[in-house]
């Protein structure tokens, strides 16, 4: 009898899904993203693997394709910014519209799925019949902003201009001093 009660909370053991707050995250994934049981609204399988949906907010859209969000916790507060690279023809959905990373403005909220066993994240793709298009989740940067380049050639040749006229009324001044 006792085997067959063991059996059987086995089996209610394994029938049990993964919830955000029981999912065994990989501890790559814990390290570069602390709060994921916090951020996650719920765990989704798919083919045998189980990914965190969350919500994310945009930050930004670098030049060079970094796609920089925040994760939002259930309070309301949001997550440590994350960086990651998504392939520039890829599609989501934000608002129910199909749209271009490129294209997508700061602020915006997405939808995201996070590999509970890997640090990579995937965007909604804008068609559901999509597969995912999981990116490793890269560190988040510190880096300084650069500053724009609006100045141009004309007060270097001012600055030219202004040294070269001290310059003549000092080799003026002198020539006079002589005679």
């Amino acid at each position: 009898m006792s085997v067959i009660c063991t059996i059987g909370a086995i089996a209610v053991s394994q029938a049990q899904t993964a919830t955000c707050q029981n999912a065994q995250y990989n501890a790559d994934v814990l390290a570069r993203f602390p709060n994921i049981a916090k951020a996650c609204s719920k765990i989704i399988s798919k083919d045998g693997e189980d990914y965190a949906v969350v919500t994310a907010r945009l930050d930004r859209v670098d030049p060079s394709g970094r796609v920089q969000v925040r994760v939002k916790h259930a309070d309301g507060s949001y997550s440590q910014r994350l960086s990651i690279r998504p392939r520039p023809d890829l599609k989501v959905l934000v608002d129910g519209k199909p749209a271009r990373v490129q294209d997508l403005a700061e602020n915006q909220e997405i939808t995201a799925y996070v590999k509970v066993r890997e640090p990579e994240m995937a965007l909604a793709p804008a068609d559901a019949g999509e597969t995912f298009a999981f990116i490793p989740i890269e560190e988040p940067q510190t880096q300084m902003a650069a500053l724009p380049a609006t100045a141009g050639i004309l007060p270097l040749l001012g600055l030219l201009g202004g040294v070269s006229l001290l310059l003549g009324g000092w080799l003026s001044a002198m020539r006079r001093r002589r005679h």
